[in-house]
């Protein structure tokens, strides 16, 4: 384990874990740049101990490896490389540029992991005194482009100086998805992973009847427009441009970034919502959506095998075919 993989697995063990009853077991925990939640059964504390240290060591490999914030991470080496050099890679980041390169063609562009240039430039957490101008868009979508990436097994190279990669929209899904299938792999037969809003399912809650889980109203944050009901081995990702944005003469700019224009997604399109038997599908598919928009947005949906989503548009919500049958009745999350 490297020294910042080691760094950040002893952040995560500072976190809170419980013993909530029935069998389960809770850790709430950062990781990722998120707000995470891992709930699970197991038969002993030493068990739940032991499945825990192992989601933990996990986790700080992946994000030591993937992050774009870790200078040190073998993400941002592939980035400083670019235009010079090719970068060895590990078989995950691998794992990786194939699930980019798959959803850039099934989304027909809207998804595409070069865009951080662009993501650099309208960075939500920061000040704006001014709008980036024509010229540094422009700049900046010189270097972007899927399709220019060169790849060779166990190595990648971005052949235009400038040009760079970001997991973001695939890496914490993959993540989700990688821990579900740990948790079958050790044993654990019912279990719920929530990395910042990304989640998957396997197997029961104590209740049993599946996972209620709510879907966050883009206009009033504190609150639920509904619930639904996953399914084992279900997964849903929601994506919106309410959280992480910032404001600019009384205009709202979101971290949704539609690298066709250079500009942050402005097609009344508030939130998506998709449901797939993978996060990773979910969390890819929601955000494309986003740039998509409207009911264009929804054909893609539909046109995909066993997903099904909703998204908010102008106020008004609009819906796959199959998604209310997901849906639970009203009155789902009271007492």
């Amino acid at each position: 384990m490297t020294i910042t993989a080691q760094r950040l697995r002893a952040r995560l063990e500072e976190s809170d874990f419980d013993d909530v009853g029935d069998g389960f077991w809770e850790a709430e925990f950062y990781a990722l740049g998120s707000e995470c939640e891992l709930f699970f059964a197991a038969p002993s504390s030493d068990a739940a101990l032991a499945f825990r240290a192992t989601v933990f060591d996990w986790l700080a490999e992946f994000e030591a490896r993937c992050s774009r914030f870790l200078p040190d991470s073998e993400l941002s080496l592939i980035n400083a490389n670019a235009g010079k050099d090719w970068t060895a890679i590990d078989p995950q980041v691998e794992m990786l540029l194939d699930l980019c390169d798959h959803y850039h063609f099934v989304t027909e562009g809207a998804f595409d992991a070069t865009s951080l240039p662009l993501s650099r430039l309208w960075d939500w957490k920061r000040q704006h005194d001014a709008l980036p101008s024509a010229e540094e868009i422009a700049t900046a979508k010189k270097v972007i482009g899927w399709k220019q990436i060169q790849r060779a097994p166990g190595r990648v190279f971005l052949p235009i100086e400038g040009m760079m990669l970001d997991f973001g929209g695939v890496g914490k899904e993959f993540a989700v998805d990688y821990l579900r299938q740990l948790a079958i792999g050790s044993g654990i037969e019912h279990v719920m992973i929530d990395l910042g809003g990304d989640i998957s399912v396997h197997g029961e809650p104590p209740e049993g009847g599946g996972w209620y889980i709510g879907l966050e109203d883009p206009a009033k944050q504190d609150r639920a427009y509904c619930g639904i009901r996953l399914r084992s081995g279900g997964a849903v990702a929601t994506s919106g441009d309410y959280r992480r944005c910032f404001q600019f003469e009384g205009r709202t700019y979101g971290h949704i970034l539609d690298c066709r224009t250079g500009w942050p997604v402005c097609n009344g399109t508030r939130a998506v919502s998709v449901i797939a038997p993978r996060c990773t599908t979910a969390g890819v598919l929601s955000t494309s959506a986003m740039i998509i928009g409207g009911q264009d947005a929804i054909a893609m949906l539909e046109r995909m095998p066993h997903v099904q989503g909703c998204l908010w548009r102008n106020a008004r919500l609009y819906e796959t075919r199959g998604f209310r049958r997901n849906v639970l009745p009203q009155g789902w999350d009271l007492d």
